[in-house]
């Protein structure tokens, strides 16, 4: 890869200066065109735009310091932070620096060695440090990657998107991975402005620069530099003391976009300062900006060679395709020639006056420029217009649309301008060529108007549609050709064509070019022949005063006829549809545009007058569209017509619309002749009656009315619930029409009742319905019209009789038993039910019971009903107590939490006094029964409690049972801990204490102690002698031991960091002792690490394997260290082991822990004698740590 850039920095210089020449017109500075027009005689003055000029980039050479004032600034520079790749605050230049074309007032310092200037306001935030890093590209293998100049690598320095570039002009000072101020406290970073005969400088100084390679190295020598910035935009850069060349650094320029950049050439070949190993020389760098060239030029016409050698040439009369040149050469102050030759030329054209043709091509004509060059400006011109018709080479002229006319073209140079003369082509004329116009431009018409029209008519189609063509004309040759209908057959005799009376004749015809090639004019042309009488006669009724003449007459004629009517009288008949029968019309029948016409005088004779019955009004409900719900027309015929002479037509009276047969929505007519119309109200309608022997003889009727209404709603309950006690069997069954349904005034309701088999009820029956003869599900029908009513139907229902429940009363201790006990005892819900005794007296508010048995009879009646019980009989007895097993027992439990308070389930207990499953428990504190508890209790007195239980079986008196409750608590350990501490390697014995005889450790053991080893957490589960059972938690820790946390190590050195525990500490390598956490130049191949506290607390060791690496080895094959290897590398994962010579050249590489050994060849072949570098890295699995060691092998070889 160096080699690569190495060859790249020398092109760099090789290509050197390059520039561009264009020759421009001086009178306006105007480039010329490669290609050049001009007219007859004209001149032209040229001049080149190669001036003595600047390369834009610097000049190098080497001073002695000495002649500067180099020395350390005085200004600190700061950093936001300590640690490597950082960028500086931004400093102020102290003026305004021109760098590569560009002006700069703030630069910013990069912790490795460079200075860095742009116009973007990000300058103030590069010391960002979370944004913005000073990443290197030095090639430090398993760091970095490599970059020379020119590179846009340096400008990727944002810290999270490696990709990522901000432009920056930059200056390199011994540029490369480079010890920060926190590791080599002597870095300075200065500046300072001063004055050099009276041009401002800013000095910048980086002192103590130290190299490392990033991952642990560091060089052991330090390097000075220096860049000195002066206003007139030289540069300085001095590096001092820069003894070692293991390593890539660089020192130059690049500007923002790394399009140019300058580093110095080294004495030493084998050195590199474009990012290679160098050493310091000794010398200051100068880069002075703007070298100053010359130019020199050459003419040429053609081949040869003109006398001029300046930069311009006047007068210069060229020929047609005639090529002018400058040749141009840039020259050094010395005179030596810099870069290659550029040169411009022009090729001249003479614009040429144009010459334009003609010719016919069947439906048009092409007019042409013959001599047409396409880098030429041409405009067509109608003679006397002075508007450009085209700038093409050719212009077409329609023979049907364009009119006729004279043409010329006028020539124009590329520029535009014209010449003086000769730009004018010749004129041709457009005249004969054009084509006749259609003779109509509306359709043929032609009439008859005779007393009897004539059937057809002869007709000349070049004298309606086109002319035929006349050779005596003296237009060119053309070709007229009629056709007939859709499929356009040919008309063969034109000149006497066939029309009918009162039709479209659909013609068509075609113009074409003489040769028959193309259709010029094409067209629809249809001849239409209006033939119509002059005299007409109607017969109308005689009841009729106005009659439908545009009905009548236009039905004989098509129907784009237009008609115009008139009475003879001369006023307007208006559109003809009812015009008085009593007077004369004339008819005019014309057609479009059409300049003939046909006049027909109309005249009426009166028939005799038709009788029409009135019709009754129709009704129906509103309901689904089905004939029975549809309005008969049929019938209405029969009432209108009952001899049937007339032909019947029904008419919407809103808009006089015939009603005819459809399937549309709305109101329509089927064909069986019902008419629908969902229209809530009346729908009015008349009917015509016409004379079947006269159809214009005709009447109306009067108004025809089909009145629909919503059908009415029931709004009594469906069926209607009616109710007797049990033995009533007779109902009234009378209702008013209101109460069944909400029908209104318009409609017209009657009632009929039946039986419910059926039967039609006579008034009497409906009033006195006997359910037991005639059933009891009657009903009514109710009729709104012929097609539409409802059906009410009766529930007849008998309501039952009251009884008692019980015939008998347990009676306990009680004396009195309240009315009200004794009602709720007899029947449910006793509030909905009057009580009397036997005869219907009120009964007693309480009952003497104090001598029993006693019977008392009484009477219940239902308040919703009012139906009576009959006579009910109910007895007073003496009752026992429930029978229980025990009247007292025992209740006890354990409690957890040793405050002699529990919960007890207390229906757990019922069985123990009775296992009757109708029995009744109810728990209470006291023996009274006033305070009663929930069956889960807790004891409210600790330890020890009574509570009381009233139980009750049906039909016996309630009894009263004893429960003890009591609460034994478990016993606490007095030996156990909640936390105990463990030291590495001990036993620890943990005592349960003797007060529990049971014990279950979270080891599985049962013993009164255990043996515990390692931390955790434990318990323990003690029970008592009273079966009381508690849990304790412990938990041991290893907290008091020290613990290693890193070990670290050197090829002289291992460290190790501990935690925990007492210090100060005690470190054991190999079980030998030490105070120091520092193991220095350790021997052995592994050592086991132990580290104990200041209270002999040992923590956990560790065995690590020691990495100590050799950096010298002679492969002379005399079997001692002939090969180059890591010691205990074997034991390690992830390894990988890279060897590279001076250059960077990789001669070994392994990645396998089993095999790193190098005998110091390459590919075979024996090395030389030399210092390498090695990388090695491996992850150590016992530390838990990734590794990386770097340095160099001297191989002594036998050369």
């Amino acid at each position: 890869m160096r080699k690569i850039y190495f060859l790249l920095f020398i092109l760099s210089f090789v290509s050197g200066f390059t520039q561009s020449v264009n020759l421009i017109n001086p009178a306006n500075n105007a480039v010329y065109p490669s290609q050049q027009y001009f007219c007859s005689g004209e001149s032209f003055n040229l001049k080149v735009d190669a001036v003595a000029t600047s390369t834009g980039d610097y000049e190098i050479e080497s001073v002695n310091p000495s002649a500067f004032p180099l020395s350390a600034g005085s200004i600190p520079i700061n950093f936001p932070a300590t640690g490597s790749n950082k960028f500086s605050e931004a400093f102020p230049i102290g003026f305004t620096f021109s760098f590569y074309g560009k002006d700069y007032t703030k630069a910013v310092m990069g912790s490795n060695g460079r200075l860095v200037f742009t116009n973007n306001p990000e300058l103030e935030n590069l010391k960002d440090i979370n944004t913005y890093t000073d990443r290197t590209y030095s090639g430090v293998t398993g760091y970095n990657t490599y970059s020379a100049l020119p590179s846009k690598d340096y400008n990727k320095i944002f810290k999270n998107n490696a990709s990522q570039e901000l432009n920056l002009a930059q200056i390199f000072f011994g540029y490369t991975d480079v010890v920060t101020r926190s590791q080599n406290s002597s870095v300075t970073y200065l500046y300072k402005n001063i004055n050099l005969g009276g041009v401002n400088g800013l000095i910048v100084s980086f002192q103590n620069q130290i190299r490392t390679d990033g991952t642990g190295g560091i060089s052991s020598s330090s390097y000075f530099s220096n860049v000195l910035l002066l206003e007139d935009g030289r540069i300085v850069i001095y590096v001092n003391n820069k003894t070692e060349d293991t390593y890539n650094a660089i020192l130059g320029i690049q500007n923002e976009d790394a399009t140019n950049f300058k580093v110095p050439t080294h004495s030493n070949t084998a050195y590199n300062y474009n990012n290679g190993p160098w050493k310091s020389e000794g010398k200051a760098w100068l880069f002075t900006p703007n070298q100053n060239l010359t130019p020199k030029f050459k003419w040429f016409r053609n081949t040869t060679q003109l006398a001029e050698t300046g930069n311009s040439l006047s007068g210069f009369v060229p020929n047609d395709n005639e090529v002018l040149k400058v040749e141009v050469t840039y020259h050094d102050p010395s005179g030596a020639q810099v870069g290659p030759m550029v040169s411009d030329d022009i090729t001249f054209r003479k614009a040429q006056t144009p010459v334009i043709t003609k010719q016919l091509d069947n439906c048009q004509v092409i007019m042409k420029i013959t001599n047409f060059d396409a880098a030429l400006k041409y405009e067509w011109y109608r003679v006397g217009n002075p508007t450009i018709i085209s700038t093409n080479q050719e212009i077409y002229l329609s023979r049907v649309t364009d009119s006729p006319g004279k043409f010329y073209v006028k020539v124009k140079k590329p520029d535009g301008t014209v010449c003086a003369s000769g730009s004018d082509s010749n004129q041709l004329e457009y005249l004969s060529e054009k084509l006749p116009a259609p003779l109509n431009s509306n359709p043929a018409v032609v009439c008859d108007n005779s007393a009897v029209p004539a059937a057809t008519k002869v007709v000349n189609l070049y004298q309606l549609i086109y002319p035929k063509y006349d050779p005596a004309s003296g237009l060119e040759k053309y070709n007229v050709y009629f056709y007939e209908g859709s499929a356009s057959t040919l008309v063969t005799n034109p000149e006497n064509y066939v029309v009918n009376a009162n039709q479209i004749a659909n013609l068509s015809f075609a113009v074409k070019d003489g040769n028959d090639n193309m259709s010029c004019i094409t067209g629809g042309s249809p001849v239409y022949f209006i033939s119509v009488t002059n005299a007409m006669n109607i017969s109308t009724c005689s009841s009729q005063p106005f009659f439908d003449l545009k009905a009548a007459f236009e039905q004989n004629f098509p129907g784009y006829y237009t008609f115009t009517y008139t009475y003879v009288d001369g006023t307007s008949a208006g559109n003809g549809t009812a015009v008085d029968v009593t007077k004369s019309v004339n008819v005019k029948t014309t057609f479009l545009g059409a300049s003939c016409s046909a006049n027909t005088l109309v005249t009426f004779t009166s028939g005799p007058a038709i009788a029409v019955p009135q019709v009754p009004i129709q009704e129906r409900c509103a309901g689904t569209d089905n004939n029975s719900n549809r309005f008969d027309f049929n019938y209405i015929k029969s009432v209108l017509d009952p001899a049937n002479q007339y032909d019947v037509k029904f008419y919407n009276k809103s808009d006089n619309s015939e009603i005819v047969v459809s399937n549309g929505p709305g109101a329509n007519l089927n064909a069986a002749g019902y008419f629908w119309t969902s229209i809530i109200g009346d729908y009015t309608i008349y009917a015509r009656l016409i004379s079947k022997t006269n159809s214009s003889c005709f009447a109306n009727s009067n108004d025809i009315i089909l009145r629909v209404y919503r059908k009415p709603q029931i709004v009594a309950q469906n069926p209607v619930v009616m109710k007797n006690c049990q033995g009533n069997n007779v109902f009234n069954l009378t209702k008013n029409v209101t109460d069944l349904v909400n029908a209104g005034p318009e409609v017209s309701v009657s009632l009929e009742y039946y039986a419910q088999n059926g039967t039609l009820l006579t008034p009497a029956e409906v009033a006195n319905y006997d359910a037991s003869v005639f059933g009891t599900k009657p009903y009514i029908k109710i009729t709104y019209n012929s097609n539409c009513g409802d059906v009410v139907n009766f529930d007849l229902q008998f309501n039952p009789k009251p009884a008692a429940l019980v015939s008998q009363i347990i009676v306990c201790s009680e004396l009195n038993y309240t009315l009200q006990k004794f009602q709720n005892a007899v029947i449910n819900n006793a509030d909905q039910y009057t009580f009397t005794d036997d005869l219907g007296n009120a009964l007693p508010p309480n009952f003497d019971v104090s001598v029993l048995p006693k019977t008392v009879k009484f009477l219940i009646k239902d308040k919703a009903t009012g139906c009576f019980s009959d006579v009910q009989t109910v007895t007073f007895v003496k009752g026992a107590n429930t029978p229980l097993l025990v009247s007292e027992t025992n209740f006890v439990v354990c409690d957890t939490d040793f405050d002699g308070k529990t919960a007890f389930d207390l229906n757990s207990k019922k069985t123990v006094f009775s296992t009757n499953p109708n029995a009744v428990f109810e728990f209470f504190k006291d023996v009274n029964f006033t305070q009663p508890i929930a069956a889960n209790y807790t004891n409210e007195t600790a330890f020890a409690q009574k509570v009381y239980v009233r139980i009750s079986v049906p039909g016996f008196c309630a009894s009263l049972g004893i429960i003890n409750l009591k609460v034994n608590t478990p016993t606490k350990s007095s030996t156990l801990e909640s936390k105990y501490y463990i030291c590495y390697g001990e036993t620890l014995t943990v005592d349960a204490g003797p007060e529990n005889p049971t014990r279950t450790w979270s080891t599985g053991e049962t013993s009164t102690t255990v043996l515990i080893t390692k931390t955790g957490n434990y318990s323990v589960e003690l029970t008592n002698a009273d079966g009381c059972t508690y849990t304790h938690n412990f938990t041991v820790s290893d907290e008091n031991q020290p613990k290693i946390e890193v070990v670290n190590q050197t090829n002289s050195s291992i460290e190790v960091i501990a935690n925990g525990g007492v210090k100060p500490y005690k470190y054991y390598f190999n079980s030998v002792a030490q105070s120091s956490n520092i193991l220095m130049n350790p021997t052995a191949a592994s050592y086991e690490i132990q580290v104990e506290s200041a209270t002999g607390c040992l923590g956990e060791p560790k065995t690590i394997y020691f990495i100590k690496i050799n950096n010298a080895f002679s492969p002379n094959a005399d079997g001692i260290n002939d090969v180059w290897k890591i010691d205990n590398l074997d034991k390690m994962e992830s390894v990988s082991v890279i060897i590279v010579d001076r250059y960077g050249n990789k001669v070994f590489e392994s990645t396998d822990n089993r095999t790193v050994e190098w005998d110091g060849k390459f590919s075979g072949r024996s090395l030389p004698t030399s210092t390498y570098w090695y990388t090695a890295t491996w992850f150590d699995p016992v530390t838990q740590k990734s590794e990386q060691r770097q340095g160099w092998i001297l191989m002594k070889n036998r050369n």
